[in-house]
């Protein structure tokens, strides 16, 4: 089966970013070459790498970026800068008092963070979800299940029966993937059964989140149609063509600046 076409962009992407950090710099030509590609599809993936703040890129040499420090800490990288914008926005669209089921996804656990503006009830299958800042009169509800790791996200019968027994106003889910052609996906099977029963059981609005990467992606595991997402947050990176796709399908895509 032929991977997606925008997949074997971001994967030829991060081999880019791999080889650049690994030398003080690489000529465009070298580049292409090493990855089979035109000078013209080269460069365009070094303007979208750029545009990120991942690669320098001038007089036809290419060299690792560095990123500024403070007193404290070196700063983050392009994609969890990202990823933090992503899950900034998400109160935005969450009702205070509301309750919400949340997936175990990375971004899903940044925005949890991030909604502790308001007081909500979170029902959640991310173990590390209480860790996580939250409003004092916010409760946070594990559906318990069977332990995967290294995600340390619930799953299997026990949390499927529980979410069953529940519904939400809302639903914030991460992913794999997002496409026309797949709709939203997941590499773990495990968790899109429980993926699945969240959207199924969602009242009012399913936010999904996912940066650039996910974007006019199909990953392994199907977990709902395009017609059961109401949000998509992304960034400004996330492929055009998809978004315009997403957008006709009804989809409210909104596209974060870092």
């Amino acid at each position: 089966m032929v991977k997606n076409s925008m997949a074997n962009v971001q994967a030829r992407r991060e081999k880019v970013l791999v080889v650049v950090d690994q030398a003080e710099s690489v000529a465009v030509e070298e580049l292409a070459r090493q990855f089979d590609v035109s000078i013209t599809t080269l460069r365009r993936d070094l303007k979208a790498l750029s545009d990120m703040g991942q690669v320098k890129w001038h007089h036809g040499l290419v060299e690792k970026a560095k990123l500024p420090t403070t007193a404290n800490h070196t700063s983050r990288s392009g994609i969890e800068l990202l990823k933090d914008t992503i899950a900034e926005t998400v109160p935005g669209y969450i009702v205070k008092n509301s309750t919400l089921f949340v997936n175990s996804s990375s971004l899903c656990w940044r925005a949890i963070n991030q909604l502790a503006t308001m007081p909500l009830t979170i029902i959640t299958n991310n173990i590390r979800a209480t860790e996580c800042v939250r409003h004092p009169e916010t409760s946070i509800i594990l559906t318990g299940g069977e332990i995967r790791y290294p995600k340390e996200s619930l799953v299997g019968t026990v949390a499927i029966q529980i979410l069953e027994t529940m519904q939400s106003d809302f639903t914030l889910i991460g992913c794999d993937g997002i496409s026309e052609g797949g709709g939203v996906t997941t590499q773990n099977i495990f968790e899109a059964q429980v993926n699945t029963t969240m959207i199924a059981r969602t009242k009012q609005k399913v936010i999904c989140v996912a940066d650039y990467r996910k974007v006019g992606v199909t990953s392994n595991y199907h977990v709902a149609d395009l017609t059961a997402v109401d949000v998509l947050i992304t960034d400004n990176f996330a492929n055009e063509k998809t978004v315009r796709e997403l957008r006709r399908h009804g989809i409210d895509v909104v596209q974060v600046v870092n």
